[in-house]
């Protein structure tokens, strides 16, 4: 069953309350289920596992089965090989929602760690502009496909024309 957007929205507001050790566990499941045809997960009842479980289990991306009978207040989840796509999925789009926020962190923390510098050192305007396009050159170097270079270069491009249109506020 695809997920809806309010149903992915429901799921990862649960996944964002997680704590990193219980999110690690389900982190894990799309890697096992590379190699494997199903995963086991144990919880127990009322746990946020339990709870983002369950919304997994209506998308049928997750079974329920009977507790553990040495732990018979534990809850068992059987994740099957087809859930590993939207499972991915869902846990990128959880990594994603990080985006904006690293933005904007590292607008505020960048600018005054390279402006002041170069000014303060007799940099003019042309100045500024090689060093800044000598760190997305080391970015694009270290962390982009070389077969992606044009179009990484492109795009950089493309975002500061749009934002040398947009007004300052």
């Amino acid at each position: 069953m695809e997920a809806t957007p309010a149903q992915l929205e429901s799921l990862k507001t649960l996944m964002r309350e997680m704590s990193a050790a219980d999110l690690s566990i389900l982190e894990t499941v799309p890697q096992t289920l590379e190699q494997e045809e199903s995963v086991r997960l144990v919880t127990v009842s009322g746990s946020k596992n339990d709870l983002l479980w369950s919304q997994m289990v209506a998308l049928d991306w997750m079974k329920q089965e009977g507790p553990l009978e040495e732990h018979p207040a534990s809850k068992v989840y059987i994740v099957s090989r087809e859930a590993r796509d939207p499972l991915e999925g869902l846990l990128l789009d959880l990594k994603r929602d990080e985006l904006p926020k690293i933005l904007n962190e590292l607008r505020r923390d960048i600018p005054p760690m390279i402006g002041p510098r170069v000014i303060a050192s007799g940099g003019t305007p042309a100045d500024l502009v090689m060093m800044l396009a000598g760190i997305v050159q080391s970015t694009m170097r270290r962390y982009i496909r070389e077969d992606l270079h044009e179009e990484f270069l492109k795009a950089v491009y493309d975002r500061a024309r749009d934002l040398s249109g947009m007004k300052q506020s």
